[in-house]
């Protein structure tokens, strides 16, 4: 890729695009406790609360623990790896995603990753705004306003960029530890342990691989985003310090307090699991910084992601972050006010098996493959590989076979890998009609009377299309012939 665009991204700047193109500089980069703050504030989410009292209810307590454990490990190393390449490479995910997928066809994960974010943004929302009302009765707004007034909120910080999501970060750790110590102590004092490791969930149980391929879907799209976060890193060892304990801190501690929450009480809702524990009013006073630390942190990624889509176009580098970070929040409002939460678990289950290739081809490329698409158009191996991926996980859920993320992730990762060895040089040849490098000529000139003649027609449709009938003329301009 040439350095100019880097530099024109560079120059345009954090306020601007937020980086959105090319790297972050040096002279930007973050110390170690910024990232791990930055990293455990995204990681801490009602949402979390949420997953693991649906999953708590629906398991065993010590089911439920090793979905979580396992769950999170994997979801700990993805983070880690994606980490790394993406404080290397100072780049953001989506930038990163066009070394597998291509230029062009990164923008289908750019379209995925946006609606993903506003999926989590909604179910938040939703979730906070009933919580207003539960602890509030005197709360004079309908749940679907407040949680369009809770959206407008949440996006005040991202719309600031990096510097808004490190300010609301350093509130939202402290927050969840609080909150997590309290659940804890209520589920002793008022129920007792004995009630929460002795709980038999009632019909509707999940197995192993269902409760591990919730835990993981319902985080994989904040592993996947992660490299938005740690291009600010210096180095890739703050990445493997900072990763794996804003994993446990930020999602296995709260998923668990979630957990027990529900089984202590017998209720999958967290909202009025908590209020029967007593502990309405904390939660609500914590879970507004809890909550707040994510969701800015997914419309600002979601935000970068929409930027990829003006590649190549009239808009590239022009879009202002904060405008597209209200887009995002905005969708996120109107699907909050329809009720969010109640998709919660098909749209998780959908995104286990059709978000985890992603990073693993990312990983693939970057350690194994090593011959970066950023410049082609379309990356056939990358979309074959992440279809046939998709399609492994999803029979393994339907089947419950081991556990359907980590197959799609594996099957992507090898897939990827192998027919990047065979085919990359037959599948992803320059070819001739490069418009970028070299110039291309048909044979059948048209008329200047006539410019747009069925033949010639034909002819460029073949140039943009295959790799057909080609010669050469004596300055190596390609010819070529119908």
């Amino acid at each position: 890729m040439s350095k100019e665009p880097e530099k024109k991204a560079a120059e345009q700047g954090g306020s601007e695009i937020e980086y959105a193109f090319g790297r972050v500089p040096a002279d930007k980069r973050k110390t170690f406790s910024t990232i791990l703050v930055i990293l455990v504030g995204y990681c801490i989410s009602l949402s979390n609360f949420v997953t693991g009292a649906t999953v708590g209810s629906k398991m065993s307590f010590s089911g439920t623990v090793w979905s979580i454990v396992v769950g999170n490990a994997i979801l700990a190393l993805v983070a880690v790896m994606v980490g790394i390449i993406g404080a290397k490479s100072g780049k953001t995910t989506l930038v990163l995603a066009r070394n597998f997928l291509g230029k062009r066809s990164s923008a289908i994960m750019s379209v995925l990753i946006a609606l993903s974010a506003v999926n989590w943004i909604a179910v938040n929302a939703d979730t906070f705004a009933n919580m207003i009302l539960t602890n509030f009765k005197w709360w004079p707004l309908p749940v679907w306003l407040t949680a369009i007034i809770v959206v407008a909120i949440w996006a005040q910080s991202a719309i600031r960029g990096v510097k808004g999501l490190e300010i609301v970060s350093w509130l939202g750790a402290p927050a969840a530890v609080i909150l997590a110590i309290a659940s804890f102590i209520a589920i002793g004092t008022k129920t007792g342990f004995g009630t929460v490791i002795h709980y038999v969930p009632g019909e509707g149980q999940l197995t192993f691989a269902a409760g591990s391929t919730s835990i993981v879907g319902a985080w994989i799209f904040g592993c996947i985003v992660t490299p938005d976060v740690t291009r600010y890193a210096k180095n890739g060892k703050h990445v493997s310090l900072a990763a794996p304990i804003a994993v446990y801190v930020g999602l296995a501690m709260i998923e668990l307090v979630g957990a027990m929450t529900a089984q202590a009480t017998g209720n999958s809702s967290f909202v009025a699991a908590t209020a029967a524990l007593g502990l309405g009013i904390l939660v609500f006073v914590c879970a507004i910084f809890c909550v707040w630390t994510t969701q800015d942190n997914n419309i600002y990624s979601a935000s970068l992601s929409l930027q990829n889509i003006f590649v190549d176009t009239k808009l590239e580098g022009k879009v202002k972050h904060a405008w597209l970070a209200i887009i995002v929040a905005a969708l996120a409002a109107i699907f909050a006010a329809v009720g969010a939460v109640k998709y919660l678990l098909p749209i998780v289950k959908a995104l286990s098996v059709l978000l985890p290739p992603i990073p693993a081809m990312m990983i693939a490329e970057q350690w194994c493959v090593k011959n970066s698409k950023e410049n082609q158009t379309i990356n056939w191996v990358g979309i074959v590989s992440w279809a046939i991926a998709t399609v492994i996980g999803q029979i393994c859920v339907n089947r419950n076979f081991l556990i359907p993320a980590v197959v799609s992730m594996v099957v992507a990762f090898f897939l990827y890998w192998g027919l990047s060895k065979a085919l990359d040089k037959s599948w992803n040849k320059e070819r001739p009609n490069n418009f970028f490098h070299q110039k291309t000529f048909c044979h059948h000139q048209p008329p200047k009377s006539k410019p747009h003649t069925a033949r010639y027609g034909v002819c460029l449709f073949l140039q943009n299309v295959v790799y057909y009938s080609r010669r050469s003329d004596k300055n190596g301009n390609n010819i070529f012939y119908v």
